[in-house]
């Protein structure tokens, strides 16, 4: 018997909870929890309050369809409220001879209240109720019922027994102020331009960042946090946050015939536009004017602000189903960023400690490697791109882009090896010159007569030391110092002060005569007695004289030196630093003309066959006319550097990124605002011409 009774329990029980999973799946099924949602939907239940106010609103402003009594609208039991998202097609049916919209989510057909008609949107938050008619929309996009409770309270249509305020017309129907509303958020924006405050926010940390690329590095990460601080905070008050709060306006609802007022010589009508309603003139978007007559002889709805401005006119003109429909964009706080961007971006590629981490930073973000080479034909045949490691060692020449004077003059550095040439071929010998020997050999011959040795050959010791004791200096063979001369200088105009010098001390009338008198002996034995002033002076003259030669020959033979060949690799550092540890004792700038020969002759070998360890970052790579390889070189950076670097390119691509958008942006806003007014008159076209068709018939 026991067992029966459990069997009978658990059957009992089964069949209990079967009946009450049927019954709830198929309450889910039916009302409100059949309505679509694009996200979530969420069901509560109703409190008092909405009771009263929707029951309210169903007995003072619903009817039931068929025009009965017997059928009013009503909640049905057990009602709940469902929150849903979606959007609401609205039809205006004319076969049924209604002038009221039917409203539909998908293909569920609802009530909207006709004081939540103007707070639409594309995509809706709603609040609907199950009534025994169809699903009752009670909260639209955050506006409520509850908002306009006044307008259908017993309580004040009890209290008011006077008529509705009026503004009368001498021989005009009454003027009927039936409420004033906000003006709805679509109104607003079509009419209040918002977001300056974070477009110039925007703006704001665009040049901060630029600011701490090119401050110094104690600052830098601190200006990259107020940029990115200030950015964020842009674009919260730029689409979420509103730093100051939208203030709506009252928009006056009215109800009355509008009349156009002819000026005084104005026939024809078309061309008079002052239209007013109750004394206060209206004003009427441009576009508007085609439409207007259409509602001018008949009383009709108006909203409008208290200046006169009307935003909505009969059962077509509104501009909040234009805003709605046919949104306005705007694109001045695009243009701003626009502008700043490119701006920064000059400023950037402009600024030339900017541009290389740029560039550098940007080839390491699409990829870099390290190259290593020891012979210079796998380096001209490896593929190579800016922003590669190069790690290249070897033999190879030393060379200096050349630095022009004012001249246009080559001035050539050996000792400061920037660039190296690096190629298989035999390179130039090293430097000879039969000019500079020439020099040479004059400066000698000067040396040697003006301050002889005591073992000098043709040299009277005694004679001498009593011709210095009367301060003066001897010249024992004055012809060898004329042939030396004539040998350097064997061009007519060459050495003119020089040859003037020498005319002078050998008392003849020309340079030929006396070169002539030189080569044949006749001046041979004779001495020439100076004073140790002019001796000084002619061994500084004979000194400027070969200089020039000597200057003209070591340029000459050193722009050889700096003067690849055909083929090869040329590698260049960008900063302009050795490339290889080559260190030289003296500097060049000091030595005389003579030295510098010297100096010239015996680093020659070293210059033409430098060894080197090159390392460092491609930041350049060409190709000449000879068909050398050039390959500009920036020294490794290390982290700070190399985060700098990175930091800078990242930037960069974000302003380019923000540059491009916003310049789509506005291109596409204003071809779409070209076509924005065009889309509205072919609708109110359509609107207006099927309101005469349905009057016709």
């Amino acid at each position: 018997m026991l067992n029966y009774v459990i069997i009978t329990a658990i059957v009992i029980i089964s069949l209990t909870i079967m009946a009450s999973f049927l019954y709830f799946r198929r309450g889910r099924n039916s009302g409100v929890y059949q309505i679509p949602s694009q996200a979530e939907p969420s069901f509560r239940k109703m409190i008092d309050s909405d009771y009263q106010i929707i029951s309210q609103y169903l007995r003072t402003n619903l009817f039931s369809p068929q025009g009965s009594e017997q059928n009013p609208w009503q909640l049905k039991k057990n009602a709940v409220i469902a929150t849903v998202c979606n959007s609401v097609t609205r039809f205006n049916l004319r076969q049924e001879q209604t002038n009221g919209w039917r409203y539909f989510i998908d293909t569920i057909e609802v009530k909207l209240p006709e004081q939540l008609e103007p707070y639409l949107q594309q995509k809706n938050v709603m609040e609907l109720v199950e009534t025994n008619h169809l699903p009752l929309i009670i909260s639209l996009n955050g506006f409520s019922l509850k908002d306009f409770n006044y307008e259908w309270s017993s309580e004040e249509a009890t209290e008011v027994t006077t008529p509705e305020a009026a503004i009368h017309e001498r021989g005009e129907p009454n003027v009927q102020l039936l409420r004033v509303r906000k003006e709805t958020l679509e109104e607003h924006q079509l009419n209040h331009s918002s977001g300056w405050f974070g477009a110039i926010l925007i703006c704001l940390s665009f040049l901060l960042g630029y600011l701490a690329l090119v401050a110094i590095p104690v600052v830098q990460s601190w200006g990259f946090v107020g940029a990115f601080l200030c950015f964020v905070i842009g674009l919260l008050a730029l689409f979420r946050f509103r730093v100051f709060p939208k203030k709506f306006q009252d928009v006056q609802c009215v109800f009355g015939q509008p009349k156009r007022w002819e000026l005084y010589g104005e026939l024809d009508k078309r061309q008079s536009s002052t239209v007013s309603i109750g004394g206060t003139d209206l004003y009427y978007p441009p576009h508007w004017e085609p439409y207007i007559h259409h509602e001018l002889d008949k009383a009709t709805n108006i909203d409008m602000y208290a200046s006169g401005q009307v935003l909505r006119h009969g059962q077509y003109l509104s501009l909040h189903e234009e805003e709605r429909y046919y949104p306005y964009r705007r694109y001045k706080k695009n243009l701003l960023v626009l502008a700043t961007g490119l701006l920064v971006l000059i400023l950037m590629f402009s600024y030339q400690s900017m541009c290389l981490p740029v560039k550098l930073g940007v080839a390491w973000l699409e990829g870099s490697e390290k190259v290593k080479v020891t012979n210079v034909a796998e380096l001209e045949t490896r593929k190579l791109k800016i922003g590669d490691s190069l790690v290249a060692k070897g033999v190879g020449m030393c060379y200096r882009p050349p630095n022009l004077s004012d001249s246009n003059h080559a001035q050539f550095a050996p000792f400061d090896c920037s660039g190296v040439y690096w190629n298989n071929m035999n390179l130039a010998p090293d430097p000879e010159s039969e000019i500079v020997e020439r020099a040479i050999r004059l400066l000698n011959t000067v040396q040697s007569q003006l301050h002889p040795d005591k073992n000098s050959v043709g040299v009277n010791p005694r004679l001498q030391r009593d011709i210095m004791k009367s301060g003066m200096n001897i010249i024992f063979d004055f012809s060898e110092i004329i042939l030396r001369t004539n040998e350097l200088c064997y061009e007519e105009n060459a050495c003119s002060k020089l040859k003037n010098a020498l005319i002078n001390l050998g008392s003849t009338d020309d340079w030929g005569t006396l070169v002539v008198k030189a080569s044949t002996g006749k001046l041979s034995g004779a001495h020439v007695l100076l004073r140790a002033g002019s001796a000084e002076a002619l061994e500084n003259l004979v000194e400027v004289t070969t200089y020039e030669f000597i200057k003209g020959e070591v340029e000459k033979e050193a722009a050889k030196l700096n003067s690849p060949p055909p083929g090869g690799v040329l590698l260049i550092s960008d900063e302009n630093k050795a490339l290889v540890d080559f260190i030289v004792g003296s500097t060049f700038n000091d030595m005389t003309p003579l030295q510098r020969w010297m100096e010239l002759k015996r680093i020659a070998g070293l210059l033409i066959n430098t060894p080197f360890d090159i390392e460092g970052i491609i930041t350049n790579l060409s190709t000449d006319a000879n068909g050398t390889l050039h390959i500009t070189l920036h020294s490794k950076p290390d982290e700070q550097v190399l985060s700098r670097y990175v930091s800078s390119s990242l930037f960069a691509l974000f302003l380019a990124a923000c540059v491009i958008l916003n310049g789509t942006l506005v291109i596409i806003r204003i071809m779409n605002n070209k076509k924005r007014l065009r889309n509205i008159q072919q609708y109110y076209d359509k609107c207006f011409e099927a309101d005469n068709l349905s009057h016709q018939r």
